[in-house]
């Protein structure tokens, strides 16, 4: 009853997060992003301003930023399905912690009295020192991952199910304060970059997390001598440096600053300045809807992109021969050739998508689907590397 209850959450979980990372990328490149400009209302409504009496009253009270319906909705939408998605997470850590042995539970509990320790400390630096809420929260954070990573340590026999759940539980509750920062902060690219990113581990390991209840026969097989695991390793690296390099981007603006491919402005190396494209300690605001990035700027940011591409195509492929080149044939290694296959048709799709997105000007439907299949792509490196079995 126990692993059926699990297997439903996980699932739910799962559905929710392909929702919320579709829902956000559909909020941003939409420029919905501050569709609601208070949080965690909208207009100081839970759901949106919809009659003319309640839009005029929000038109007066946020004289900056008047309502636009087509706006607020997206927004809004994508803020229920987050919180619900954080709801099932905190539900399934709780039913995690209810089914382990009293020792993990005592884990959990020092991780929770590490976590009011941090705060503790925290806010007295805040009072005596003036330290900023983001240190404050930095901090606490911090300190609770830590300990995740100590109990590890310690307890070896843990259960993975245990650790991911906490990790996830940790990691939730910071995407809440991401998506409120965003808001507060105008669309401050650092943030929105970190917000997506944050989306798109979540997801990661969520996607663990389901296959270990729903696929626990599941294992790609790996050779023990040889390059493959370096190479799995190198391409999960790639393409979170490449998710991060598009959530720069697209938080900049920077995703027609070169309207033509291959080339870009109809030049190989058209002139580009890396040094502001890459400046993370820019002024927050006032607003950064649009952007505030010079040309240029945005050439480098683009530019390192789809360099980042080529450098993910090449490593993705590799694992990709490599894994299939190993392939016996047997029975045992089906799923390994399954997860190859599959990681090339997700690669190719993600590649098409990506020219497209320059080709056709960025056509809403398309940059959307790039930024769900680009999490796909994370989300199968990370499985890869946290399901290989050597043989």
């Amino acid at each position: 009853m126990q692993k059926k209850i699990l297997v439903a959450l996980s699932s739910l979980m799962l559905i929710t997060a392909l929702a919320v990372v579709v829902l956000g990328a559909y909020t941003r490149l939409a420029d919905a992003g501050l569709g609601c400009p208070d949080w965690p209302t909208c207009y100081g409504h839970l759901w949106i301003p919809d009659s003319h009496e309640e839009i005029a009253l929000a038109n007066q009270r946020f004289e900056d930023t008047p309502v636009e319906t087509d706006k607020t909705w997206p927004e809004q939408l994508h803020r229920l399905f987050a919180s619900s998605l954080g709801l099932f997470i905190l539900i399934f850590f709780a039913f995690v912690l209810a089914a382990e042995r009293r020792q993990r539970v005592l884990s959990a509990l020092n991780s929770v009295s590490v976590l009011l320790t941090a705060l503790v400390l925290s806010t007295v630096a805040r009072i005596f020192i003036g330290a900023s809420f983001e240190l404050f929260v930095g901090i606490v954070l911090l300190a609770y991952f830590l300990n995740l990573i100590r109990v590890w340590k310690q307890h070896r026999d843990a259960s993975l199910l245990f650790l991911l759940s906490s990790a996830l539980a940790g990691l939730v509750i910071l995407q809440g304060l991401f998506g409120m920062w965003t808001v507060t902060l105008k669309l401050w690219p650092q943030v929105v970059t970190g917000h997506l990113l944050g989306g798109f581990v979540t997801l990661s390991v969520i996607v663990l997390i389901w296959t270990l209840l729903v696929m626990p026969w599941f294992a790609i097989r790996l050779p023990a001598k040889g390059r493959v695991k370096t190479l799995l390793i190198a391409a999960f690296v790639m393409v979170f440096i490449q998710v991060a390099l598009g959530g720069w981007t697209t938080s900049n603006y920077a995703a027609l600053a070169c309207p033509d491919f291959p080339m870009c402005q109809n030049q190989w190396l058209p002139h580009a300045d890396f040094v502001e494209g890459f400046n993370v300690l820019q002024h927050v605001g006032p607003n950064y809807l649009g952007g505030q990035m010079d040309n240029d700027a945005r050439i480098a940011i683009h530019l390192s992109h789809r360099v980042g591409a080529i450098f993910t195509m090449l490593l993705v492929g590799g694992l990709i021969f490599s894994l299939l080149r190993t392939h016996s044939g047997s029975s045992a290694d089906l799923p390994t050739r399954r997860y190859a296959l599959l990681l090339l048709a997700t690669l190719c799709i993600q590649v098409a998508l990506g020219i497209s997105n320059v080709v056709f000007a960025l056509p809403l439907s398309v940059a959307v689907a790039h930024n769900a299949v680009g999490a796909a792509l994370l989300a199968l490196t990370f499985l890869g590397l946290c399901r290989h079995k050597l043989v």
